[in-house]
């Protein structure tokens, strides 16, 4: 899985919260005792690594449990869950659960597979595996939960307005202030692949009362500007997408000037390397302005 702002997300929480994680997938029940040991994603010679795995210890013994998150679902998905497999039990040579954890349902095939095979001449390994799809979840049934590493989640989930104002408002009261800059962020990043990010910030700002000063101040938030955006800028040339590029403009311009609005003059500029350039510069430009007068200048540009 590759660093982008969606997948850090699911890093986030496979890290700093893996029990929440293996309840969400229905490995563990909530209240059920367990003893959980991140593992190193490095296997021998493997060319990919696993999103994570873990060894867990419960009453019924030591098992492993391996996770793999996907934004868009990928067709090699089967082989390389018998890949993971094989080499994560010769590794640690313990009985193995497996999970792909689906974020949405782009490019999912109907039916979905659930194994995974390697044939190779007279070696055969064959891994089954569990799918979990988040948009048929019961959003309301998470939230029940109370665990807050969920709530990021929320919105990709079987629900309506009420779950996703319920979701943002828990936000409002989780205690440790840097935590709860990185959820809600996390939140805006996740709900985006559903939602519209304008609506979005407007829920976090109603609902939870957490300032966007706040959410500029997250170290996720250093991570969108400095990597995951200058990646997503990237693709989006590869692929055209001059409305993307302005989307993010738009985006990341609510967050450093709240106030301001930016207009038609976006949908004008047509060159998609000046808007990553402008989006990478945002946080130098020293008001709203300032921001104002280069959309102008580049919209004028692209008229010539």
């Amino acid at each position: 899985m590759s660093t982008k702002p969606y997948d850090q997300a699911f890093k986030y929480l496979a890290e700093q919260d893996a029990e929440s994680l293996l309840i969400l997938l229905g490995y563990l029940q909530p209240g059920q005792r367990a003893e959980i040991e991140l593992l190193p994603r490095e296997l021998g010679v493997a060319t990919r690594l696993p999103d994570q795995p873990y060894r867990v210890v419960t009453t019924q013994g030591r098992r492993l449990v391996h996770v793999e998150a996907q934004t868009v679902y990928d067709s090699q998905m089967p082989e390389r869950m018998a890949d993971y497999g094989a080499r994560l039990w010769m590794t640690y040579r313990l009985p193995l659960s497996s999970y792909v954890l689906l974020l949405t349902e782009r490019g999912l095939p109907q039916p979905a597979p659930t194994t995974g095979r390697i044939e190779a001449g007279d070696v055969q390994i064959l891994v089954r595996y569990q799918l979990v799809r988040l948009r048929l979840m019961s959003a309301a049934r998470v939230l029940a939960l109370e665990r807050e590493s969920l709530l990021p989640f929320v919105p990709l989930m079987e629900g309506g307005q009420a779950e996703l104002e319920t979701g943002a408002r828990r936000l409002g009261i989780v205690a440790d202030e840097r935590r709860r800059r990185d959820l809600s962020l996390h939140f805006l990043v996740l709900g985006g692949l559903r939602y519209n990010h304008e609506d979005l910030l407007d829920l976090i700002g109603r609902t939870s009362m957490i300032p966007l000063e706040q959410l500029k101040e997250s170290s996720f938030y250093q991570f969108i500007a400095k990597e995951g955006l200058k990646e997503g800028l990237q693709q989006g040339l590869q692929q055209g997408e001059i409305k993307a590029a302005a989307e993010i403009l738009r985006l990341l311009a609510a967050k450093r000037f709240p106030e301001l609005r930016l207009g038609a003059e976006v949908e004008r500029i047509h060159d998609v390397a000046a808007l990553q350039q402008l989006c990478l510069e945002i946080n130098d430009l020293p008001d709203a302005t300032a921001l104002e007068q280069r959309v102008a200048e580049l919209a004028a540009s692209s008229k010539e």
